[in-house]
């Protein structure tokens, strides 16, 4: 896997900045092909969420999973949605007020400085938020910590195509602007935090939903 040592806060900001302004822009550049939203349904599924559960959608960018999340914690549950770049956060405020949720906390931060309680989280969710952050080891261990006993932890997002599609994956370089899959093995680095995990994988292996359960 190529190594990419300039990925840091200020090509996340470039990056996301621009996705951030237009929802266009941003669906189209974050699409699964022929999988989007039933990949997000799945993802959400594997969460086990339960009426008045306390959410944290890691890397939340404009807020396309709060709906998903909504419609299983219900008014009585909680999401706190984090992104490191203000043109989501804004984003999310907008759909927050067009639909008129009163239980969604945003926090603009780089998800490695979160300041989280300990065991106060049901579940963790990541849709093309992990990957996109530079000290994602350090997040991992802080989303661990906030994460109460058999908490789950839920990643949906990309890597490089399988043997013998690895012959495609220059072109993944080029449709994942920020490059941020080149220097990261999550499934590797989730593992190695939470001591297990399950994983599927989809079109040819570069796309992949990933549990880890605390223990």
């Amino acid at each position: 896997m190529r190594k990419n040592n300039n990925y840091s806060l200020e090509t996340v900001k470039k990056v996301y900045s621009y996705w951030g302004k237009s929802m266009l822009a941003y669906k189209l550049g974050v699409f699964f092909p022929g999988y989007s939203h039933r990949l997000r349904r799945r993802a959400v599924e594997m969460l086990r969420l339960r009426r008045g559960d306390v959410v944290l959608d890691l890397g939340c960018g404009p807020g396309i999973m709060f709906s998903l999340l909504e419609k299983k914690i219900r008014e009585q549950g909680r999401i706190i949605g984090v992104d490191y770049v203000e043109e989501m956060i804004k984003q999310c405020r907008k759909l927050i007020k067009k639909k008129k949720w009163k239980n969604i906390t945003l926090i603009r931060q780089d998800a490695a400085k979160l300041r989280l309680k300990p065991n106060s989280i049901n579940s963790t969710i990541s849709v093309l938020g992990l990957s996109a952050i530079p000290d994602h080891k350090t997040t991992l261990r802080k989303c661990y910590s906030a994460l109460k006993r058999k908490g789950r932890f839920v990643v949906l997002d990309g890597k490089e195509f399988n043997k013998p599609f690895n012959i495609l994956n220059p072109i993944l370089r080029v449709l994942r602007w920020s490059k941020s899959y080149e220097k990261k093995d999550l499934i590797k680095d989730i593992k190695e935090v939470f001591g297990n995990i399950q994983v599927r994988e989809y079109f040819l292996g570069s796309i992949f939903i990933a549990i880890a359960i605390k223990k």
